[in-house]
């Protein structure tokens, strides 16, 4: 079970979320209500922390009685793991609200211009962020007023909307080149194994194959559709060994390839 604490919806149901009398409206209420209608009992919960759930809560959800809490993972790591990143043998670039390129390792590492936080006891994430990238895919998004995938495929030459796309191209391509020469990665991932992932890239292709074009780097397309959500439950099935490696589930992939 996957939740997040502030929201008021549950995701795929569109209903609005009961309020409790005595707290917030918290979308485990709902969750707990469809978890009891099914007949299923919950396993683990990623988003709140073992420390912070009281006797309370777990007497007023009675199917999390069992369950392991842990926190959320660190922003970006749940796409990273969910498209299919798990290791250094592999890169994951995300494009939108937090655009960025990075990849797992075993240890934590210190490296001018990239970041690297922990994930769990045994893998951190080595990632640099690339802002101007979500920003032009803002800038994208508003011109292309529908249909980016359309937008994209018919913008002239010159558009200066595609050549923010195509800067923010360049973004990635620092990043990429500050991962390459860390020798953090093994060589043969160098120009190739990095993975797209995300709504704004799995709605465009044509986006996924500038972005590549620009990068002058192969992409290969994660298509699963919640990247982020599919990466946090993996994790977790992980941690109380419901599965013995985040790799037994591989990630639907599609090859992208530079021109």
């Amino acid at each position: 079970m996957l939740f997040d604490s502030e929201a008021r919806r549950v995701e795929g149901y569109g209903a609005q979320l009961p309020q409790r009398a005595d707290a917030a409206a918290d979308c485990l209420d709902e969750m707990h209500r469809l978890v009891c209608a099914s007949g299923l009992r919950v396993g683990a919960v990623v988003g709140r922390a073992e420390s912070e759930v009281t006797a309370e809560d777990r007497s007023f959800w009675p199917a999390f009685k069992d369950a392991a809490w842990f926190p959320a993972l660190p922003d970006g790591a749940g796409a990273m793991l969910g498209s299919g990143c798990i290791g250094r043998e592999s890169l994951s670039l995300t494009l939108g609200g937090k655009s960025m390129l990075g990849t797992g390792v075993e240890r934590p590492v210190e490296l001018k211009g990239l970041t690297c936080v922990a994930i769990d006891a045994r893998r951190w994430m080595l990632s640099g962020m690339v802002p101007e990238a979500g920003a032009a895919y803002l800038d994208l998004k508003r011109a292309a007023k529908g249909s980016v995938e359309k937008y994209m495929e018919n913008a002239a030459e010159g558009d200066p909307v595609v050549a923010g796309i195509e800067s923010a191209g360049l973004g990635f391509r620092r990043v990429y080149e500050l991962l390459a020469a860390s020798q953090i990665l093994d060589s043969h991932v160098l120009g190739s194994h990095m993975i797209a992932c995300g709504a704004a890239l799995l709605k465009s292709p044509t986006l996924a194959q500038r972005l590549a074009d620009s990068m002058g780097v192969s992409l290969t397309l994660s298509t699963e559709l919640e990247p982020g959500y599919r990466g946090s439950a993996l994790w977790a099935l992980e941690r109380i060994g419901a599965i013995a490696d985040l790799g037994v589930l591989p990630a639907s992939i599609v090859n992208l390839d530079t021109k």
